[in-house]
């Protein structure tokens, strides 16, 4: 959500958060103002790492670069650096991402923005999310009152974990239980429901067919509904289609009333790698670019398949905002660019220490909404390379060596 809102000071030169941070907030802001590079798990300085990792590269025919954690200006260096080598590029969160963009892609969809649903929503379903990987979103989101006037917003939760809902009465307004695997089968019947259709069953998913009807009727009224989900917890077969199903019951209640969705998101960056990725090769993520040119294969070109398969010979992983995103098991030589407290239990054959966007050097980052790019602050400034300015160093030791 690149909350604006927090309060910080500094500790011995560390970041702390002293008001309006959430948890995760509050523990990775704290972060080491120096490290040290590792070149085969022996400590090197950074010229020495970045040659080591141009070496690496310089004998790969096929690199992945992978994890994509960091900020545009990290995403604009690693996109360049794919392009030299004939590299692929995917993000960590890229199996959740590609659950939202394939139906994108197939038929379009109707979001909305952060603002828009604090100040306009007056109904708000959620499906298959309690938000919890989003602590603030209900504090920022839904529990202040609209800018434009007083506004009675009603919650539905739909699926097994229900959000507890800051500053109400009860858990939510609505709760339908139902298995997030059977969720496509709710908004198919929806669908068919507000399309005049009859259904000749008692339930579907689960759920009453009266349950249905009501709720088609509470979905109908909203002056300004909005379906919030977050692709991460549909973490089944085919996630893609349920989502497909939900997006295109929005596009049908707004033939009589208004709605839109909110695709929960944007965590270690993803929403700005896809939105980089976009303008820079007219491609989404899991792009390999060629001599022809980009090539864009989503299912081909997913981290987990290309390590499986064996189809890259090296793995260049980005991970400057958890240190618990380590790199996946590979069978290739791998170079990680990451937070100077990043612990592995195999040490990766070169570790290149990063400053951490928005704590350690400033630069921009994509909201979850894709709507509009923050600025991030440094507080506390290292004498660390951003990822970025990594990747430059590389690329300059590639070009020594062709030289």
């Amino acid at each position: 959500m690149l909350c604006d809102d927090l309060t910080i000071a500094l500790n011995k030169g560390q970041a702390q958060i002293e008001s309006a941070g959430c948890a995760r907030a509050v523990k990775l802001f704290v972060v080491p103002r120096q490290s040290q590079a590792l070149v085969a798990g022996q400590a090197v300085d950074l010229a020495a790492a970045y040659r080591a990792a141009a070496a690496i590269l310089t004998r790969s025919q096929h690199p992945l670069m992978g994890g994509l954690a960091c900020d545009v200006t990290g995403h604009r260096a690693a996109l360049a650096l794919a392009e030299k080598v004939g590299g692929v590029v995917d993000h960590m969160n890229g199996q959740a991402q590609f659950r939202n963009w394939l139906p994108f892609q197939d038929g379009g969809w109707m979001t909305t923005t952060l603002s828009e649903v604090r100040n306009r929503a007056d109904l708000i379903v959620l499906a298959g999310t309690d938000t919890s990987r989003f602590p603030r979103f209900f504090e920022r989101c839904l529990t202040p009152e609209s800018q434009f006037g007083e506004l009675h917003r009603q919650i539905i939760a739909l699926g097994t974990n229900l959000p507890l809902i800051p500053g109400r009465p009860t858990d939510t307004d609505l709760a339908i239980p139902i298995q997030n695997e059977r969720l496509g089968e709710l908004f198919a019947a929806l669908r068919a429901r507000l399309a005049g259709h009859r259904l000749d069953a008692p339930d579907i998913a689960g759920v009453p067919l009266a349950q249905i009807d009501a709720l088609l009727v509470a979905l109908h009224a909203a002056r300004y509904g909005v379906l919030v989900w977050n692709a991460a917890e549909l973490d089944f077969p085919n996630a893609d289609l349920a989502i497909q199903a939900m997006v295109n019951l929005i596009k049908d209640l707004n033939r009589t009333t208004r709605w839109s969705g909110l695709p929960l998101g944007g965590n270690d960056g993803d929403t700005s790698a896809a939105q980089v990725c976009t303008w820079q090769a007219g491609y989404p993520l899991r792009t390999t670019f060629e001599a022809s040119g980009p090539h864009y294969e989503p299912m081909l070109y997913a981290t987990d398949a290309l390590l499986e398969s064996g189809d890259v010979d090296a793995l260049v992983w980005i991970s400057a905002f958890d240190p618990e995103r380590t790199p996946p098991t590979a069978n290739c030589p791998t170079i990680v660019l990451g937070r100077p407290d990043m612990i592995f239990t195999r040490p990766p054959d070169v570790f290149i220490p990063v400053a951490v966007p928005g704590v350690q050097h400033t630069g921009f980052l994509h909201r979850m909404d894709a709507v509009v790019a923050l600025p991030l602050s440094a507080p506390a400034p290292a004498d660390l390379p951003s990822v970025a300015q990594a990747l430059v160093a590389i690329q300059q030791k590639l070009n020594h060596a062709a030289a």
